[in-house]
C-alpha cells in the first residue's frame, strides 16, 4: 500500500500542476474562482485517472472494466472535489487567502481521502 500511496502522490502532484495551470489561466482570464476550480478539476481528474491506471495501480482489479474504473474514479473524485470546493470557499471567503494558495491547500485537504477511497474501491 505504501508503494501505491507514493505513486498516487506523484500522480497527484502532476495533476495538481495541471489543475493549477488551468485554474490560474482561468483566473487570469477573469473566470470566477469557483468556476475556474470546476474547469481545472475536469481536466485534472482525467489526467490523474490515466496515470493511476497505467502506473500506480497497473494490473490491479483486472476483472473490472476500464469504464467501471473510470466511472468509479470519477465519482470518488467528484466527492473529493466537493471537499475541495468547501475548503476553497472557506479559505478564500473567511481567511481571505490568495485564490491560488487557497486552491493548493484545498487540494491537499482532499488528497488523502481521495487515495483511500480509490485504493479501497476503484482498484481493489
Amino acid at each position: 500500500m505504501l508503494k501505491e500511496f507514493v505513486k498516487f502522490s506523484l500522480v497527484g502532484a502532476s495533476g495538481t500542476l495541471v489543475n493549477l495551470a488551468i485554474y490560474s489561466l482561468a483566473i487570469y482570464l477573469g473566470t470566477n474562482y469557483m468556476a475556474a476550480a470546476t474547469i481545472s478539476f475536469l481536466v485534472a481528474v482525467t489526467n490523474n485517472f490515466y496515470w493511476n491506471f497505467i502506473w500506480t495501480f497497473k494490473g490491479k482489479a483486472p476483472e473490472k472494466s476500464i469504464r467501471w474504473k473510470y466511472v468509479s474514479f470519477f465519482l470518488i473524485s467528484v466527492l473529493n472535489f466537493g471537499i475541495n470546493l468547501i475548503a476553497l470557499k472557506y479559505l478564500v471567503d473567511v481567511y481571505m487567502l490568495n485564490k491560488i494558495l487557497a486552491q493548493i491547500l484545498a487540494i491537499g485537504v482532499a488528497s488523502v481521502f481521495n487515495f483511500l477511497l480509490n485504493y479501497l474501491i476503484t482498484f481493489r
